[in-house]
């Protein structure tokens, strides 16, 4: 049996949930800081694994709350982040800041407001996640501009 103060603590909103945006802020801008000091080649690498890894959270949420057919979308849109991520660094750089922006477009595609049916979500993860996207994408995209990555 759960005591009552570790249900209590365990149904607690997150600083993440209670702050969206400005938290949202500063992740963007942790993970964006570190390519102010790695080469291009890493900086392009990091870029790709950060991708990859913030469009499997949304497969997570399917694993856990969605149908087959949620768990699907999720895993083959996943999947086409992924790729955009390895192509972004293995031929086009461009394509790893789009991917951020596009990313931000899937945030919003799964706000229940847009009557799509894809997996539910925390309604506060749609603004955390839009806001380090944009900030990553843009600061990539003035980071590699001003190193001829782009």
């Amino acid at each position: 049996m759960v005591d009552q103060a570790h249900a209590e603590h365990r149904h607690a909103p997150s600083i993440f949930a209670r702050q969206p945006v400005l938290t949202g802020v500063a992740v963007g801008i942790v993970s964006l800081a570190p390519h102010f000091f790695l080469t291009p080649q890493a900086s392009l690498a990091f870029a790709a694994v950060l991708i990859g890894l913030i469009a499997g959270v949304y497969f997570g949420f399917a694993v856990m709350n969605g149908s087959p057919r949620e768990q699907m979308i999720e895993f083959n849109v996943t999947g086409l982040f992924a790729i955009a991520g390895l192509l972004g660094l293995l031929l086009w750089p461009i394509l790893l800041p789009l991917a951020y922006f596009g990313h931000a477009a899937w945030d919003f595609a799964h706000h229940n407001a847009s009557r799509l049916r894809l997996v539910a979500i925390p309604q506060w993860y749609v603004p955390w996640c839009v806001v380090i996207d944009v900030i990553v994408g843009a600061g990539l995209l003035a980071i590699w501009y001003r190193h001829g990555l782009i």
